[in-house]
């Protein structure tokens, strides 16, 4: 790896050739021409004087070249490192912003940027209000930030108002000891600014008043991460509630079982946070345990008790689930909730670890709510003797390994966890 210095060390290299190539060469050719047809008539004290003039002056001619040429390019040097800087780090935000789940986490990035390729003392980012109200500070960044809005929030909120009214960069100098610097630009919306980022340092604001380029790039940025964020935000509580509208609607059709699909997914997510699922993982798990029945639906009332028509209900549900786009993912989940670990299940016959995990865990939970619910349509068992049950078929209806995750989940509190 080359060591930082060495662009700087070539460039004084090349400077210092090209003013010797472009300079001194032709001044030493002047120097020959003179030599052979000007200064034959210069008695020889003269001429001695003259070559040292000449030479004296070459060389400090030479020597200011080369130092102010020196200068020229270690300031061309600074100012690409900085620009390679700022670069480096809007491009390391776009991913984080491209990936960037929730709203708080976008504006949160976008703050953390603008600190960093601003070098100023806090930043800020303001979303528009829906109303004429003041816009209101979403997130900040520097670690005298929150000082600086409690000292300038006159100040500060005043720029984010601007920017917001003219959808326009906002800048406003500091100048002597405790002046405010401000650099506000404005977050792009559909029609008007959907926000303002603003970055600001008490004192002379030289270098956080330098960045409104490298600044309005990064609110582009933000507009898109922002927009999409709450995109995702408004999927998920459109997912969140029409499931939960679904699973009322299927406690309503069912005549037995009344917030069967409630239980095992509490139950579901306890086994899945003893196995230190992920995030993702625990987020499939909970929603197909959910929905795991939710086929039932297509099928009729009276049709509920008979195991080879309510045997299709996983398929059914899977294929429910499966034409939308939101829950296509839960499909295979709830398609094999049936199936059993020695390959002895419905619909597919799957066996072992080729039946999904959060099949699998949704698998124990559904056996282990239906022996215990007083709702079910049979006698409620305890839950020791429940575990028992889950036992005996473990190996073969159930995964070993769950049923034992399950034992030390009923057995933390000394419940079922519902």
């Amino acid at each position: 790896m080359r060591r930082p210095g060495h662009l700087s060390d070539q460039l004084d290299r090349v400077a210092y050739s090209t003013f010797f190539l472009g300079a001194v060469v032709p001044l030493l050719a002047l120097a020959v021409t003179l030599e052979r047809f000007v200064l034959p008539g210069i008695d020889e004290r003269n001429l001695a004087i003259a070559w040292i003039l000449a030479g004296v002056s070459i060389g400090v001619l030479s020597l200011g070249s080369f130092f102010a040429l020196r200068h020229m390019t270690r300031r061309v040097v600074a100012h690409m490192k900085r620009d390679n800087l700022r670069l480096s780090a809007l491009l390391r935000v776009s991913g984080e912003l491209s990936d960037a789940q929730h709203l708080a986490q976008a504006t949160e990035t976008v703050a953390r940027c603008a600190l960093e390729i601003s070098g100023a003392e806090g930043a800020f980012v303001f979303a528009a209000s829906d109303s004429n109200a003041a816009a209101a500070l979403a997130a900040t960044s520097g670690d005298r930030a929150a000082k600086l809005y409690e000292e300038q929030r006159e100040a500060l909120d005043e720029a984010a108002k601007l920017v917001l009214e003219s959808g326009r960069p906002v800048v406003r100098g500091g100048s002597g000891a405790g002046a405010l610097a401000v650099l506000a630009v404005p977050i792009p919306g559909t029609s008007t600014a959907a926000g303002a980022l603003v970055v600001a340092s008490a004192g002379p604001g030289a270098e956080t008043l330098s960045e409104s380029d490298a600044l309005s790039t990064l609110a582009g940025l933000a507009a898109v991460s922002i927009h999409n964020a709450d995109l995702r935000d408004s999927q998920r509580n459109f997912f969140s509630h029409v499931t939960d509208i679904l699973v009322h609607a299927l406690d309503a059709h069912l005549q037995f079982h009344v917030g069967h699909s409630q239980r095992v997914a509490e139950l579901a997510n306890r086994v899945g946070r003893a196995l230190k699922l992920s995030d993702p993982e625990l987020h499939r798990l909970h929603f197909s345990a959910l929905l795991h029945d939710i086929g039932m639906l297509k099928l009729d009332r009276n049709q509920q008790m008979n195991s080879r028509t309510c045997d299709k209900h996983a398929l059914i549900g899977a294929r429910m689930l499966a034409r939308i786009r939101l829950w296509k993912e839960l499909a295979p989940i709830v398609q094999h909730h049936h199936e059993w670990w020695d390959g002895h299940g419905y619909p597919d016959g799957l066996a072992g670890e080729a039946i999904p995990r959060e099949a699998r865990i949704i698998a124990v939970c559904d056996a282990f709510d239906t022996m215990t619910s007083e709702q079910s349509y049979k006698d409620a068992m305890s839950i020791e003797d429940a575990l028992g049950e889950l036992d005996a078929f473990s190996g073969t209806q159930f995964d070993p390994a769950l049923v034992r995750v399950l034992h030390g989940v009923c057995e933390q509190d000394g419940s079922s966890g519902r």
